[in-house]
């Protein structure tokens, strides 16, 4: 799937779409939204994603969902800076 017709895809679904960057064993900032869902999706490698209080590892080119209302965090693990797509729905 192209990113045009992911954004495509995530438009029909009810969700903004938009760019980013996990640099190389770097981690976003933990999160919370009380009002939205947020959809993420990874390019190739390893993620360590917490939802709340479990954590995981989940391997790239696959949505996660996180539901509103969940304090949230992802790490690249890769050795490689990696684009990560996100975006939110209302509740």
């Amino acid at each position: 799937m192209t990113i045009d017709e992911l954004e495509a895809d995530w438009s029909n679904r009810g969700f903004s779409f938009g760019i980013g960057t996990i640099k190389a064993n770097d981690a976003t900032d933990k999160a919370f939204h009380d009002d939205k869902d947020e959809l993420v999706f990874m390019e190739s490698g390893s993620y360590e994603f917490t939802l709340g209080d479990k954590t995981f590892t989940q391997e790239g080119n696959v949505e996660v969902l996180i539901p509103a209302g969940t304090t949230h965090s992802i790490k690249n693990l890769g050795g490689k800076d990696s684009e990560i797509y996100y975006g939110y729905k209302p509740k």
